[in-house]
C-alpha cells in the first residue's frame, strides 16, 4: 500500500536528516528541497530555492511557487510511497488517505548544540539563526495555509528529538505508519 510521510520540522532539531534516514529504511524516495527543483513553470529570480530566496520574493513569485510545489506534492503523492520534509505538505496533502504527518521539534539548547556543531557558530549565531529560520518557517506555513505551524492538531505526531538516538525516532515513527497505515 502507498503511503507518505511528511515531515515538519523546527531548525536544529534534526528533521531533514532524520527524514532522509527514514526514507532510506523505509525504501522509499526523500523528498525536501528537491521538490523546489523538480516545479515547473515559475518565472522568478529564486533559483536557489532556499528558505531565504523565497522569504525575499514578491507575494505573487511566492505564491505561484507554493501554487506549483503543492501540485508537484501531489502528483509524486499520488504516484509512489515516500518521505516529504517541509514545504507545508502536510496541509498539501490533508486531504488524501494514508499520510503520516510528522513535527519534529527540539528545546532551543539541543537546536543550538547541533547547529554550533554542524556550522561552526558561536551560540549568539546559532540561536539568532535558529529564531530566523523558525520564524521563516512559521511565517510561510501560515501565509501558505492560514494554520499556526506549531500546533500539533496539525500533526499526526509530535516528537521531542531531544535525547533520542536518530535510530529511536526512526522506531518510533515507523511503529506509528505500521499502526496507522496497516
Amino acid at each position: 500500500m502507498k503511503y507518505v510521510v511528511t515531515i515538519a520540522r523546527t531548525y536544529g532539531s534534526g528533521g531533514k536528516e532524520i527524514g532522509k534516514l527514514l526514507a532510506k529504511d523505509l525504501g522509499i524516495k526523500y523528498y525536501g528541497r528537491e521538490i523546489f527543483e523538480m516545479s515547473q513553470g515559475v518565472e522568478s529570480d529564486l533559483d536557489s530555492g532556499d528558505d531565504e530566496s523565497i522569504h525575499n520574493a514578491s507575494l505573487e513569485e511566492a505564491d505561484e511557487l507554493f501554487k506549483q510545489q503543492s501540485k508537484t506534492i501531489r502528483e509524486i503523492a499520488e504516484k509512489e510511497s515516500c518521505v516529504i520534509v517541509g514545504r507545508c505538505a502536510d496541509y498539501v496533502l490533508r486531504d488524501m488517505d494514508n499520510v503520516v504527518k510528522i513535527y519534529l521539534y527540539a528545546p532551543i539548547r539541543d537546536c543550538m548544540r547541533r547547529v554550533i556543531r554542524l556550522y561552526e557558530l558561536n551560540p549568539e549565531d546559532a540561536k539568532s539563526l535558529i529564531h530566523s529560520m523558525n520564524k521563516t518557517r512559521g511565517d510561510y506555513y501560515q501565509h501558505n495555509t492560514g494554520l499556526n505551524w506549531s500546533e500539533a492538531v496539525h500533526y499526526d505526531i509530535c516528537l521531542n528529538t531531544a535525547g533520542l538516538k536518530k535510530e529511536k525516532i526512526i522506531d518510533i515513527i515507523k511503529n506509528y505508519i505500521k499502526t496507522k497505515i496497516d
